[in-house]
């Protein structure tokens, strides 16, 4: 399983702002250094999470980005929908997974049964229960809190399973 750039960074810029947890913004040109990516880059990513209502701009001389809300109340899995290119929706994912493999054909050969889509419908469900559990605020800390933090969230086994054709999860889509 691949996890994108633009998932990796954005995941790190939300943190970025979350590490300041104040309604005072900050600028692009310092999030860029922190994270040694051209301006132009996290302007797009931002732009991108704006688009989705994770983070807010403020313009003016004093401008910036701030998060939306409390990190508290941002889902790792809202993070990692809005910063994804092709969407695949659990009540859809025949539709959408095999929409992405068709051989040299229209659609994939196994349309009518396939235990490779059962397999990754289960490994995206199990991903976005995962994703569900944290928001930003459980990533921030020290790495060896943040270990110990996901540690105690995933030995508690809150959430219940999802299944496949269960509503979708954040307006209808898991984003891959």
């Amino acid at each position: 399983m691949k996890i994108t750039a633009l998932q990796e960074y954005g995941v790190r810029i939300l943190l970025q702002l979350a590490e300041r947890q104040s309604d005072i913004p900050v600028r692009t040109r310092m999030i860029a250094s922190m994270e040694a990516l051209s301006v132009d880059y996290v302007e797009k990513i931002l732009t991108r999470l704006r688009k989705e209502g994770l983070v807010k701009s403020v313009r003016g001389l004093n401008g910036g980005y701030i998060l939306s809300r409390k990190p508290e109340k941002i889902y790792l899995s809202q993070a990692f929908s809005a910063l994804t290119e092709k969407p695949i929706q659990l009540n859809h994912i025949k539709r959408d997974l095999c929409g992405q493999f068709p051989g040299n054909q229209n659609s994939c050969v196994h349309l009518r049964g396939c235990a490779v889509r059962q397999m990754w419908s289960v490994v995206i469900i199990q991903i976005y229960n995962h994703l569900n559990k944290l928001t930003l605020s459980d990533l921030l800390g020290t790495e060896t809190v943040v270990q110990q933090r996901l540690l105690n969230t995933f030995s508690k086994n809150q959430t219940p399973a999802l299944k496949v054709g269960d509503e979708p999860i954040l307006a209808g889509e898991v984003k891959f």
